[in-house]
């Protein structure tokens, strides 16, 4: 490698000599990359060209399967990532290799916010079909499966979903849908799927059943006109599938994640939804917002008319 080359080139090379050099000597590539970031530069301009180098690194040490290094070198490249204003190169690198390795350590929900960051700055046109197929359902699975995992729109209006339209994968598709709107009855037909293609599924049913009830009181929030946000807990309990004592306890879990807001009245048994958590919607999302906001203007028509029709009287009064 020759001392005149510029950062991003030198990191680049030696990426690649050390993938064809060392392909199943971890420990000597590690030693071969670390040799190449002592001939960069303390500088700025240097440092993307360092994180590239310390991705390939952590990629050399998890192949190895040395996790407790690989946390570390995550931890110390991401801080130098946050002081580069731009995206660069070695973001996606990055973010590739913290999303595998937390796929390796079997965290859903890390992996899926991961690998995210990793399809917004990475160019998808290098990849594969297989591959975006491999990520969209790696990606699915960790986004029903993830703990504190509620984004399913933005999985769904990426890209990369496309891959999962066919035959054999698009039972991950209409799960991801399920979820998003909270549709126990369609999610209920893909079980079966779900169980013999994933079994650690088998053990999450408790998890998963009360994510598709948090999502469905969500989804009812988005649905309904902004004049009409109280729900009653019949109705509550007839969408989520739940008894009525177990209401209350639903509302307040969806309470404690940020989901809703909102008064519980326990003594009428009506919530007082104010608002929902923000997140992307489809088309059909979209459209029932759109009706809403039209009927809220209409009615604020409505109230100027009654206002200029019945001024005159209501200043007289005063």
């Amino acid at each position: 490698m020759e001392p005149k080359m510029g950062p991003y080139k030198l990191a680049e090379t030696a990426v690649f000599l050390s993938s064809k050099i060392y392909p199943n000597s971890p420990d000597e590539a590690v030693a071969f990359l670390e040799a190449a970031k002592k001939k960069l530069k303390n500088t700025a301009q240097d440092v993307p060209a360092d994180c590239i180098l310390s991705t390939q690194i952590g990629s050399a040490l998890l192949h190895k399967k040395d996790f407790p290094a690989v946390k570390t070198l995550l931890e110390e490249t991401e801080k130098k990532l946050r002081g580069i204003d731009d995206v660069t190169l070695a973001h996606p690198q990055f973010y590739e290799l913290s999303s595998e390795y937390y796929r390796l350590e079997g965290t859903h929900a890390e992996y899926f916010h991961e690998a995210l960051k990793y399809l917004g700055c990475a160019n998808l046109e290098k990849l594969s079909s297989e591959e975006k197929r491999v990520k969209a359902e790696r990606l699915a699975i960790a986004a029903i499966l993830g703990e504190g995992v509620y984004s399913f729109g933005e999985l769904l209006v990426h890209p990369i979903a496309q891959a999962l339209q066919n035959p054999k994968y698009d039972w991950l598709l209409k799960s991801l849908e399920a979820f998003n709107y909270g549709d126990q009855k369609a999610f209920e037909r893909l079980k079966g799927q779900w169980a013999s293609q994933i079994p650690e599924s088998v053990k999450l049913q408790k998890e998963m059943s009360e994510k598709l009830r948090l999502m469905a009181i969500v989804e009812m929030g988005f649905k309904r006109p902004p004049h009409d946000r109280d729900l009653s807990f019949d109705e509550i309990a007839q969408i989520t599938q739940v008894a009525g004592d177990q209401v209350e306890l639903l509302l307040m879990r969806g309470l404690s994640l940020k989901l809703i807001r909102g008064d519980i009245d326990e003594v009428a048994r009506v919530f007082h939804m104010t608002w929902v958590k923000p997140r992307i919607l489809n088309m059909d999302q979209i459209s029932n917002l759109t009706n809403n906001m039209r009927e809220w203007c209409n009615d604020v028509v409505s109230m100027e008319r009654m206002i200029q029709a019945k001024g005159s009287e209501m200043l007289a009064a005063v």
